[in-house]
């Protein structure tokens, strides 16, 4: 395997210890997936930040690099932590959790990752340039960024990409490179996607099926201010079922009309195959943002169920933010109600990640394809995708 001289110097110390592990690190994973050289990255986005998630091994681990002095030396951003540490929920965990999950993020800001970041959706903070090298390890990301973008990053860890941002490095391998990127399948959707909802039911499905690189052709008949809100639910959908990085989408990315999609094998999709996935009302409780939504598209997604609400069953809203969005909503006068319908931002922080079984939601009602796929396996409650929006 290549590797620079400045690469060769990290290895053998002469950067200190920090940067001596992460090069270790970054270079065994490399080898381990026949990579010949290195590439040079200029954002890390760190998964697996949440105490629910990592527990006291993954806090102890952070403890020690951040010991050894570690300090990235790119643009880093990180992934949501858990609800334990906003107000509404702190009293329903123990304070032994709230002040590890918060020892957790005060660690990864002293190595220099955005405080303002602890988001799903970094693109909001540093939009990538096409082509552009990245070391990302949030799912829903890696996909948005390589299929509407044209960056370029692998499906990281969450200890690789924090290596990999303390080295400035990663491997040449996968997405990064011209060859990984070209479709193998072409799937036409029989019906136009005209909901939040059905966009994320169609990605869950296509990353059941697909074999490998989906050159995906359809008619989006949604919104142009949900469009965004519509494919990031897709996407993070596709990456939920399936390990895939990229998607092309016919007249999207920026990749798929130079490519060649002629002699590829074709796969139909009938609406009937997907909309047994989508329940009209299942429970009071509705979780919007997932992936993250900023300001201008939570004024949109409660314009749009804002008359639904009460046919639909719902109680209480839930919505997922960035914290860097805090003064944008304000900015936006986002209520804290709609039709008495209480609403909670949660900025900075995901259910997905949470244990959310001592805060007395049983249910959750969903337009996003993530949440439904994930909350029952990692949350422990029961979720359903409903068509509110």
């Amino acid at each position: 395997m290549y590797l620079t001289k400045w690469e060769e110097k990290a290895l053998q110390g002469e950067f200190g210890e920090a940067v001596q592990l992460a090069m270790s690190v970054i270079v065994k994973v490399c080898k381990a997936l026949k990579g010949v050289r290195l590439i040079e990255i200029t954002h890390a986005h760190v998964s697996g930040i949440s105490y629910f998630n990592i527990g006291e091994e993954g806090l102890q681990l952070l403890e020690d690099i951040v010991n050894k002095n570690a300090k990235v030396c790119v643009y880093t951003t990180a992934n949501p932590a858990s609800i334990a540490i906003v107000e509404e929920f702190k009293a329903r965990y123990s304070n032994e959790i709230v002040v590890k999950q918060l020892r957790i993020l005060e660690l990864l800001v002293t190595m220099g990752i955005d405080g303002r970041s602890f988001t799903c959706t970094p693109y909001k903070l540093r939009m990538p340039k096409l082509g552009e090298h990245l070391a990302w390890a949030e799912s829903s990301a890696v996909i948005y960024a390589n299929s509407i973008l044209g960056a370029r990053t692998n499906r990281e860890g969450g200890i690789t990409a924090l290596m990999a941002a303390i080295t400035g490095r990663t491997c040449f391998s996968g997405m990064h490179l011209d060859e990984e990127r070209s479709p193998t399948e072409v799937i036409e959707v029989g019906f136009p996607v005209d909901s939040v909802a059905l966009a994320s039911a169609l990605g869950l499905y296509i990353g059941r099926i697909t074999r490998g690189i989906p050159y995906i052709k359809m008619k989006l008949k949604i919104r142009s201010n949900l469009l965004n809100v519509a494919l990031k639910s897709m996407l993070s959908s596709i990456a939920s079922t399936s390990s895939l990085s990229l998607a092309l989408i016919e007249n999207i990315s920026p990749e798929a009309g130079k490519a060649d999609v002629k002699s590829l094998d074709r796969i139909s999709i009938d609406y009937r195959e997907v909309r047994d996935l989508i329940e009209s009302r299942c429970a009071g409780s509705l979780l919007l943002g997932c992936p993250h939504v900023d300001a201008e598209e939570i004024k949109e997604l409660l314009s749009e169920v804002e008359p639904k609400l009460r046919s639909y069953g719902i109680e209480r809203i839930y919505i997922a933010v960035p914290i860097s969005e805090v003064e944008n909503m304000q900015k936006f006068y986002l209520p804290k109600e709609v039709r008495g319908i209480e609403i909670i931002y949660l900025p900075g922080v995901c259910p997905i990640v949470s244990d959310l079984r001592t805060t007395g939601i049983g249910i959750i009602s969903t337009p996003h394809g993530k949440a439904f796929h994930y909350l029952p396996r990692i949350s422990g409650v029961q979720a359903c995708l409903t068509n509110i929006v």
